[in-house]
């Protein structure tokens, strides 16, 4: 069979090519249309698993686009969550960027794979240039860079497999090699006990254990207290066991909490642990003037975790790991006869060695796209405006007579509970308002305590409908409570 009836299907940069691609993308925004005007579709579950069961995955013949997805549109998209609204406020869940949505057509339709250079040369290079650009803003010396990730667990599993593969080299023992060597029956690793789970989630892949991460205690406002590391570290010798890394956190996923990054600094390089800073919430945070001290002793750390489909606003997924020392990404290396050789040209870097991914979309570039095009204050008063509404919630909350915040706001979050209320009733709440489409509100426990959140991620939202959320959270509690 000629390919010629197959040319349709595929991008071409011609004229024609062109058009017929601004047709495709005409009829894919032309679904959008069916996107929710409230914070999620109200069709009931059932209703949901029907519309999507009666989608046929694979057609003997072909549809033509169009009417592919006038049916995503009025099935999945319809049905879906809409990150823009103001009642979207249970995860760390953004709206996305125009300038990021509208890129990534371009990179979907180079597909650039960021494995090796010679897939990808100028590619390559932009994200090298943009990891470049991270460790500056990060307060890492020029030796350090990074590379993309697909979020903030893969980075910080990343981390950790330097630091586990770091622990090994200072005894000898090449653990991509040979395997973890008898002392490692004795790591450890230490984060605070608000940290997030991918912590221990990478202790378990790494054949070390969940067992191997010990929690620290937090203070009120759920940071690490420096003292209980102290505690901690002391138990740990006297019981004979080794700390290779300590994990501080830059935005806890609940409350939001800002670890004290210059104290824990000092005390990692005290007692020789990589110091990772997982700033997949707050990393944003340097961008702005007024919340970057916040961060102060950021610049001591042997590798950060960014997450820019967090307060970045970029489109899942873009992560990103940054380190002190480029060199630390030979601990992950290994050597493949087809890809990564060892003998590329000067200045030809392929980031498989970096990655524990080997094929991997070119996301940096809708970063770069969203970061030239708004510039550094637009996105430093976006981030100021949302901690804002952040601490304007909870404000509002602590005089409030029916609620109780659990913790002093400290990015953009807001825990609280209703004393006098139980948990199913904080469950039936948060439920209600999830299948009516009304609110998309977050529910979690806060040290066996359960509490409901709003987490605010959308800079177009406003202190009214921080007033409108609270109000209809009353409500509904109220009424069922009667």
């Amino acid at each position: 069979m000629s390919p010629d009836p197959w040319s349709e299907f595929f991008i071409r940069t011609d004229e024609r090519g062109l058009n017929a691609l601004r047709d495709a993308v005409d009829a894919s925004v032309s679904s959008l249309a069916h996107v929710p005007k409230t914070p999620r579709s109200t069709r009931s579950i059932a209703e949901i698993h029907h519309a999507i069961s009666a989608l046929e995955v694979c057609p003997e013949e072909g549809i033509a686009f169009k009417d592919v997805m006038a049916d995503l549109g009025e099935r999945v998209f319809a049905n879906g969550v809409n990150p823009n609204d103001a009642a979207c406020v249970a995860h760390l869940h953004p709206p996305a960027l125009t300038p990021a949505v509208v890129s990534e057509l371009a990179v979907a339709a180079t597909n650039q794979s960021m494995d090796s250079w010679d897939q990808s040369p100028a590619a390559t290079e932009v994200e090298l240039l943009l990891m470049s650009w991270l460790t500056g803003v990060t307060g890492l010396p020029e030796t350090g860079s990074g590379v993309m990730t697909s979020g903030g667990t893969a980075s910080n599993v990343l981390a950790i497999t330097l630091a586990r593969s770091q622990a090994g080299e200072r005894i000898g023992v090449d653990v991509l090699e040979t395997g973890l060597p008898l002392e490692a029956a004795r790591w450890r690793i230490l984060c605070s006990d608000q940290a997030h789970f991918s912590v221990q989630r990478a202790a378990a892949q790494l054949g070390l254990g969940r067992d191997a991460v010990l929690p620290v205690s937090t203070t009120a406002k759920g940071a690490m207290d420096p003292l209980a590391l102290d505690e901690t570290l002391a138990a740990m010798y006297a019981d004979g066991l080794v700390p290779i890394a300590l994990v501080a956190t830059a935005g806890t996923t609940d409350l939001g909490a800002i670890d004290p990054l210059d104290e824990l600094s000092a005390r990692a390089r005290a007692n020789a642990m990589w110091f990772h800073v997982d700033a997949a919430v707050a990393g944003s945070f340097v961008l702005s003037t007024q919340l970057g001290t916040r961060l102060a002793g950021l610049e001591h750390a042997d590798s950060v975790t960014i997450d820019f489909h967090k307060l970045w606003w970029q489109p899942f997924s873009a992560s990103a790991l940054v380190v002190r020392d480029a060199g630390r990404f030979d601990l992950l290396r290994v050597r493949s006869d087809y890809l990564d050789r060892g003998d590329e040209l000067a200045g030809m870097v392929n980031l498989v060695g970096r990655s524990l991914d080997t094929s991997r979309r070119f996301d940096a570039a809708k970063v770069v796209a969203s970061l030239r095009t708004l510039g550094r204050a637009n996105f430093a008063q976006m981030i100021e405006h949302v901690v804002d509404l952040a601490h304007y919630a909870g404000s509002a909350i602590d005089a409030h007579g029916l609620f109780e915040l659990l913790a002093p706001v400290s990015t953009v979050t807001c825990v609280f509970d209703a004393p006098g209320f139980s948990s199913d009733d904080l469950r039936r709440v948060q439920q209600s308002l999830l299948l009516r489409g009304e609110m998309v509100l977050g529910r979690t426990v806060i040290k066996g305590r359960p509490a409901l959140k709003f987490t605010f991620m959308n800079p177009l939202s406003s202190t009214k409908d921080v007033d409108r959320l609270i109000g209809m959270v009353e409500a509904e509690i109220t009424t069922d409570a009667r």
